[in-house]
């Protein structure tokens, strides 16, 4: 099974250009979300999208602080996109300040999108306001990154449909264990988040992804962890509908 990473930063990366082949060489199946509408646009004139490498229209919330969001931006954009992220909330630290810009800028994205498109969603300290615009507007294919909120929102998420995006970063803490055994193991999908993790106390990179699998698989108790996650991301991009071979799932990934 190909490995799948389904929330990495490309653009930040000095040597996006060794990563940008590292990924196409090794067939990991890999999903570069953006921060601003602008950023999605300069990374798909930089690079060519492939059958193992795409972009995300992304909105960060964190980037609210150094820029407004481009809506007309979005708005040319969205209609060409596959996958939207990284969205969603963030109601940490000078973040709060922004809170009701947020929440406009979010609801407007998932009132913007298709049934077909699939989300990567930020939700720090804003869990239970994230997963209520998701249900207002009845957003489906969508993927909570490095999900950190309470118990209770977690089950409602989980009952919604939604499917959990986890990483390393996520074994060092307790609260971050307790929230992985509480994830249904066929709502799990591995994320890098690079550069933002570490693995054995290095910054990620694309060599590293199957040691994220192993580690990750090796708390789970899930020797076939790569099975696992290559089955639930094809059940999410078909919502379970569809029996798919490798070579069907890789021509989907394509054009999803």
């Amino acid at each position: 099974m190909n490995l799948i990473d389904t929330h990495f930063h490309l653009d930040f990366y000095r040597d996006h250009k060794y990563w940008y082949d590292y990924i196409n060489q090794n067939r990991q199946y890999t999903l570069c979300v953006t921060n601003t509408p602008g950023v999605y646009y300069s990374c798909k004139r930089i690079y060519s999208e492939t059958k193992y490498l795409k972009f995300a229209l992304g909105f960060n919330p964190k980037s609210i602080v150094s820029e407004k969001f481009d809506k007309r931006l979005f708005n040319h954009l969205i209609g060409e996109a596959k996958y939207i992220g990284e969205v969603g909330l963030d109601f940490t630290g000078n973040l709060k300040e922004r809170r009701e810009e947020q929440l406009q800028c979010f609801d407007y994205i998932c009132s913007s999108i298709n049934e077909n498109q699939v989300l990567s969603v930020h939700s720090k300290n804003a869990e239970k306001a994230v997963c209520d615009i998701l249900k207002k507007h009845k957003v489906k294919k969508t993927i909570l990154h490095w999900y950190s909120g309470n118990l209770e929102t977690l089950k409602e998420l989980i009952e919604y449909g939604y499917y959990f995006s986890i990483n390393t970063s996520m074994l060092q803490s307790i609260k971050g264990q307790k929230i992985l055994k509480s994830i249904p193991q066929n709502r799990l999908l591995i994320e890098s988040d690079g550069p933002f993790t570490k693995v054995n106390n290095q910054k990620y990179n694309p060599s590293k992804l199957q040691e994220v699998y192993s580690q990750i698989g090796a708390f789970l108790e899930s020797p076939e962890i790569n099975k696992l996650v290559w089955q639930n991301f094809k059940d999410l991009i078909t919502q379970g509908k569809t029996d798919m071979n490798h070579l069907e799932l890789q021509k989907l990934f394509s054009c999803c």
